[in-house]
């Protein structure tokens, strides 16, 4: 990596990593909570749900997110049980692709998760490999419209985000409340603006956003921050390319 380019996602992760991120992303969500549980479960919910148009996207998570919060929060809102009663019919839409079908499903396996764990960190083991816990994570919810399958080869952007909002710490952005998997191990969510800019900063060869292209990218990035080589999220995210 050049020097000019090394200075250049510096200063744009500088810049972007602070408190007004908040607005206007989806991790606006888990930040109206204090409870470890709440901010978990809106996490994993919100970043399920971030794809395609963000304004209409983050309109859909208000919606949830009053209903959660009408049933005592979203973690209340998932071991209650309180979304089986939820009153839309199962075949209506709820946002693009996902049908309030696939909203209680999801909320039926964090309810199986939470019955048997306290947290959805249990799924990773500390010193294991990332991908592991990661495959275990899918595992638990292969079959839910929007996770990955296990063992996908696809970037899994909206999952390796809602990680890196759990574990980095030290962050106006995230929680960092994970203490099984290190910053270290993070990888730097991709999703094609990401892909878009890396690529044209020289920071990848790959031809397609899928998981190497996240490994390539976030190879480059620990040459800046080798402890936390995520931050590049944000160094993407804020710079400009001719």
């Amino acid at each position: 990596m050049i020097e000019e380019t090394k200075q250049q996602l510096i200063s744009s992760a500088a810049r972007c990593e602070c408190a007004a991120f908040i607005q206007g992303d989806p991790v606006q969500f888990p930040h109206r909570y204090t409870d470890a549980h709440d901010i978990e479960v809106s996490a994993f919910i919100s970043a399920w749900m971030a794809y395609g148009s963000r304004k209409v996207f983050l309109g859909v998570l208000e919606r949830l997110h009053s209903m959660m919060d009408a049933d005592g929060g979203p973690y209340r809102f998932i071991v209650s049980k309180a979304w089986q009663n939820v009153g839309q019919r199962a075949d209506s839409c709820l946002y693009r692709f996902y049908k309030w079908a696939d909203f209680r499903m999801l909320c039926e396996r964090l309810s199986c998760i939470y019955s048997d764990m306290d947290s959805l960190e249990c799924l990773f083991n500390p010193g294991e490999p990332l991908e592991t816990g990661v495959h275990r994570l899918c595992s638990a919810f292969d079959g839910v419209n929007g996770i990955p399958v296990p063992g996908s080869t696809s970037a899994n952007k909206r999952l390796y985000m809602f990680l890196r909002w759990m574990v980095r710490k030290g962050s106006h952005v995230d929680f960092g409340i994970w203490t099984r998997i290190t910053p270290a191990q993070l990888l730097v969510p991709v999703d094609t603006h990401v892909y878009a800019t890396a690529k044209a900063l020289g920071l990848t060869s790959r031809c397609s956003a899928d998981l190497k292209t996240s490994v390539e990218i976030t190879g480059q990035m620990a040459q800046i921050w080798p402890d936390d080589p995520a931050r590049g999220d944000f160094a993407l995210y804020g710079s400009q390319v001719m």
